[in-house]
């Protein structure tokens, strides 16, 4: 049988891609980059879910990311045993390493729950296992470890500019960046408004009060004694 009309692409997916596809989604989602008919800002109610979510981009740069740390933390462990066995001290033998398996463990540990919440598409808990992985794989090769923690900062970075801008393009941001008011004259235009407010506003009289108060009743005058 020939392959449906009205896909673009008649070859059949590869594993790869199917695997792909199910942790970063269909080409069309995606942020308001990505996607041509999609809003360059997006509006208020909208940006909740947003921040949230993972974009195609950065659910690509995530799984990556995993991928790199779970072969890490099944390579560099056994490298690490297979060239620190043991050493002798005095009559006793003591492993150079016992805690390359367990900190590798924790690694995969990591990753599964990282690559459960890029299927979900959670951001936080995604950027948070980021952090975790970068942390560890400091001890094991240094500064490279802290390439995972920019990522982590990298995809928070870009959920706060969707929630104050509504975009994460840097044209768009520098756009609504220079048209807002600046500190001063936020402050400013906030003081004049209830002055001019007030000034331009007639005065209304005050208003009689609603509580009713009896009059007193009028002093009876005693009449004098005669005498």
């Amino acid at each position: 049988m020939s392959s449906p009309a009205g896909n673009g692409n008649s070859k059949p997916q590869t594993l790869t891609s199917r695997i792909m596809g199910a942790f970063t989604g269909p080409a069309s989602s995606g942020g308001s980059e990505g996607a041509p008919g999609a809003p360059a800002i997006l509006p208020v109610g909208e940006r909740k879910t947003a921040m949230s979510t993972l974009s195609q981009q950065e659910s690509k740069w995530a799984l990556g990311a995993f991928i790199l740390a779970a072969v890490g933390g099944i390579a560099i462990p056994i490298y690490f045993i297979a060239e620190n066995k043991v050493t002798k001290a005095g009559k006793n033998s003591i492993a150079v390493a016992p805690d390359a398996k367990l900190l590798g463990g924790v690694i995969l540990v990591i990753c599964a729950i990282g690559f459960a919440a890029l299927w979900k598409r959670k951001r936080t808990l995604v950027a948070f296992a980021l952090f975790l992985v970068g942390f560890a794989f400091t001890v094991f090769v240094g500064l490279a470890g802290f390439a995972f923690i920019l990522l982590g900062g990298w995809l928070l970075l870009r959920a706060w500019r969707i929630n104050k801008y509504g975009t994460t393009n840097s044209k768009l941001i520098a756009r609504e960046a220079a048209a807002r008011p600046r500190g001063r004259q936020r402050k400013e235009a906030t003081r004049s408004t209830p002055k001019t407010a007030s000034s331009t506003g007639d005065r209304k009289p005050p208003t009689a009060s609603k509580r009713y108060t009896p009059k007193a009743p009028a002093r009876k005058k005693v009449p004098k004694a005669t005498e």
